[in-house]
């Protein structure tokens, strides 16, 4: 098992960063090609484990038993990147301690041309034969295992922030199959093929709106999935966001509420919390952080409290740092507590 340490970033591959070694042959203007056929075979599997962290993510696999064979076809298509791999490395990972290392968000849609492939992520394992794809992320570790001993697939590699809009519950659909036969898949699959035919041919003009095709045929077919259809995304996306809201106000005072804490008693991982409050204003953490604030400012100017201390009333809402408390509060009203306090005429106790 050999593992990557480049470090480049997916749809931005810059050739002049990378080892002077690892240089790709221009095709076309449009087109370029990553091949181990020229290298010495000691060093073939090295290469060939560079060749695919400088064009995806941080990555490991295992060696074949004979000599690698591996090229990557790639160009870029507005936000897509589409890469075209034949090779015989048949088992390729992205563990927990890199994605640590290596924190960058896409999803690549791999689609099956030639062998059998196997797709794991989140629990789930999809099995592909010729025509079908599979969506998965790189925020969360997968495995790629191809069945023979040369296989051949085409990856449209896009940032998240392009797909979400279109299937708002994408961590429920990884791993799981889109057949070729189906019409999203079948389409897909016709469309990928007639641009690798006619790319050289498109006008820079309409490489965005070709994209966006790509991407809406893509979200199509994973809206196709029993698993999109459980219930309407919108509607589950704020029923989780709503109940999450519910047991954070209702744990506001206890100072060990975290997002860790959240996502347990939610039943759901800390990232699929983090996405679910990407279409809200602000993110989950600085939602509690307001929340609390805006309860120790009600608390403050309660004349029933008028007794009781500043810090007292701070940690009561779970700030533990009376410090912190008094600089989040200025930067959130424009005034210390005190000052706050004093403006609504109720005491002046400080502590």
């Amino acid at each position: 098992m050999t593992r990557c340490l480049s470090g480049s970033t997916p749809m931005q591959l810059d050739p002049h960063a990378l080892n002077p070694s690892l240089r790709p042959a221009a095709l076309s203007p449009q087109r370029q090609l990553l091949s181990t056929d020229k290298i010495a075979n000691p060093d073939r599997f090295a290469y060939w484990l560079d060749m695919i962290c400088a064009i995806y993510v941080r990555l490991e696999c295992d060696p074949p038993e004979a000599e690698v064979y591996g090229h990557i076809e790639f160009s870029q298509l507005g936000a897509l990147q589409l890469t075209e791999v034949h090779s015989n490395v048949q088992c390729v990972r992205r563990t927990p301690s890199m994605i640590r290392g290596d924190t960058r968000d896409a999803c690549l849609v791999m689609i099956q041309r030639g062998g059998r492939a196997r797709v794991c992520q989140d629990g789930r394992e999809a099995m592909l034969s010729p025509g079908d794809f599979v969506m998965y992320e790189t925020t969360r570790p997968y495995e790629l295992h191809f069945e023979d001993r040369r296989h051949q697939v085409i990856t449209v590699c896009l940032p998240r922030s392009e797909l979400q809009p279109h299937v708002v519950n994408l961590q429920d659909l990884t791993a799981t199959t889109v057949p070729g036969t189906c019409a999203a898949g079948n389409l897909l699959l016709t469309m990928i093929d007639t641009l690798r035919r006619d790319l050289d041919r498109l006008h820079p003009s309409s490489a965005i709106g070709v994209s966006e095709g790509i991407t809406s045929i893509i979200a199509a077919g994973l809206r196709s999935l029993p698993g999109a259809n459980v219930q309407r995304p919108t509607q589950l996306s704020a029923y989780h966001v709503a109940r999450v809201k519910a047991h954070v106000m209702d744990h506001l005072r206890d100072p060990e509420l975290t997002i860790g804490s959240i996502a347990a008693a939610m039943r759901m991982s800390a990232d699929h919390l983090s996405r679910l409050f990407r279409s809200e204003p602000v993110p989950l953490s600085r939602w509690i952080w307001q929340q609390r604030l805006d309860a120790c400012r009600r608390d403050l100017c309660d004349p029933r409290l008028m007794q009781r201390g500043i810090g007292d009333i701070a940690f009561s809402w779970g700030f533990n740092d009376a410090t912190h408390f008094s600089r989040s509060f200025r930067e959130q009203f424009g005034v210390s507590p005190r000052e706050w306090r004093q403006q609504a005429g109720v005491g002046l106790l400080t502590s």
